[in-house]
């Protein structure tokens, strides 16, 4: 059947007006498609950034303390209970001590017999002791530096009538009295040196040194003047020196002989000391060993006496006292559990989406539940066990922490932390939602014109991912630049 004429014609006028009707549309759908899209942009400023990990732990006991007696007895005194705060050093309990104390009162005896034979022995009451030699080899060695300035003052006297006779007579044929006065210089120098050396130093090698060399040099000048004198007897000068001169050499000879009889005298004297000191030694030296015997005894009975007691070897609290008065304890068995509050620290579980930012020594800022959060205390991060654990389905990592000692803080409580992990201060910053990562880089969407939705696409290299969703801008981006952080 054939479709009239018309009825082809109209058909023809609808799908025109149909496919007019669909491309207008498209037309309007992409002119208005701008209009409907939704921006937010935000400005590149400078900041100041912060990055930490919140966290919450607990305050724990670095060691509960099992207190016990060293030695077995019957208990006699417990000076405290359950929940008791005790200090280092404070005695807790101690057992019956009667029988070591008589031990240990019976062995300060002996020691004090001991000590005081040595002391009788070194003050020598009876005129035979260390001190008595001690104070006679003193005044042996000033008898000494006594005679050997006497001997001193009687050489540099014969020297001085040496010289006067040989000025006034000798000759220089008379080679023999000559070589005599020029020995007696030689020796009157040794006598003055080694008294100078002896006086400043006083010390006993140099007093000994000084009384031989002195002991030796009279002796020679004594020969000397010996020879000195028998020149004088010689034809030549016996009319000729005048006997008064004769008699001067003689008596100063007579000097010098005497001097050297004082000085030999106090050598013997010094000698004798030194031997007397020397033979008290090996009964002092007994004695000596038996105080340190003595003192052993008394060791041994205190510490008898000490495993007796049971004191706190911290500060702390008891938490448990497992002894009754009249019982039976036995040594090395629990009897009081001290926990341990000198090393209080912090346990807390990191999530190990957290784990990788936190270092050892990082700072801690905290707040404890029973004190409020307007109470803020100080720490840091001293420990970060490797091995993991799960918690409820998430891996975590144990971490330790301290904080600043306080006798509000009690173990058990409940810690918040803010663990800071980096810091920047006065840095450009954009919110995280500004990122967009393409093929492992970041891009930011830089305005162009926001009344026409303009923009272009910036690499930018990022630093700190901060608090409060902002990540810093190292490159890539100036101060002021306008950003999206949105678009729909």
């Amino acid at each position: 059947m054939k479709i009239p004429k018309f009825f082809r014609k109209k058909k023809n006028i609808i799908i025109t007006i149909i496919s007019i009707l669909i491309f207008v549309s498209i037309i309007y759908i992409f002119i208005n498609r701008n209009n409907n899209i939704t921006i937010q942009t935000s400005l590149v400023e400078r900041q100041n950034l912060e990055q930490t990990v919140l966290a919450t732990g607990q305050v724990v006991s670095g060691t509960d303390l099992s207190l016990s007696f060293q030695s077995s007895g019957v208990v006699s005194r417990i000076l405290v209970k359950e929940g008791d705060r005790v200090e280092r050093g404070q005695i807790l309990a101690n057992l019956d001590q009667s029988s070591a104390l008589a031990n240990l009162t019976s062995a300060k005896g002996t020691l004090a017999q001991y000590q005081a034979l040595y002391d009788k022995l070194v003050a020598g009451s009876s005129g035979y002791g260390i001190a008595s030699y001690e104070i006679a080899l003193d005044g042996a060695n000033k008898d000494a530096l006594n005679s050997l300035n006497d001997a001193s003052l009687k050489s540099y006297n014969a020297l001085a009538a040496v010289v006067n006779l040989q000025n006034n007579y000798f000759k220089g044929y008379d080679g023999d009295a000559r070589n005599a006065k020029a020995q007696i210089e030689r020796d009157v120098d040794i006598i003055n040196s080694s008294l100078n050396k002896a006086k400043k130093s006083g010390l006993q090698e140099d007093i000994d040194s000084a009384v031989s060399l002195t002991i030796n040099s009279l002796n020679s000048i004594s020969s000397s003047l010996a020879i000195i004198r028998s020149t004088l007897d010689t034809p030549y000068y016996y009319g000729l020196v005048p006997e008064a001169t004769k008699q001067e050499i003689d008596t100063q000879r007579a000097n010098i002989n005497s001097a050297l009889a004082s000085v030999t005298a106090n050598q013997k004297a010094i000698s004798s000391a030194k031997l007397s000191l020397l033979q008290s030694g090996p009964e002092i030296d007994a004695v000596k060993a038996q105080i340190l015997s003595a003192q052993g005894q008394v060791a041994a009975a205190q510490a008898v006496l000490n495993n007796t007691i049971i004191t706190a070897p911290s500060n702390g609290i008891i938490t448990k006292v497992d002894i009754k008065v009249g019982e039976q304890a036995t040594a090395l068995k629990e009897a009081i559990v001290l926990q341990d509050t000198d090393n209080l620290y912090i346990e807390a579980d990191i999530s190990e989406a957290n784990i990788a930012v936190l270092n050892i020594g990082q700072k801690i800022d905290y707040t404890f539940d029973a004190l409020g959060q307007d109470e803020h205390f100080s720490g840091e991060l001293i420990s970060i066990n490797p091995a993991s654990t799960i918690v409820s389905g998430v891996v975590n990592y144990r971490v330790k922490a301290s904080f600043e000692k306080s006798e509000k803080i009690k173990p058990g409580m409940t810690a918040n932390m803010t663990i800071m992990v980096d810091k920047k201060e006065n840095v450009l910053a954009v919110p995280s939602t500004a990122i967009i990562n393409k093929n492992r880089k970041n891009y930011v969407r830089v305005v162009d014109d926001i009344k026409n939705r303009k923009y272009h696409e910036v690499e930018v290299k990022t630093g700190l991912q901060a608090d409060g969703g902002l990540v810093e801008i190292i490159e890539g981006l100036n101060e002021g630049q306008e950003v999206i952080i949105y678009i729909k």
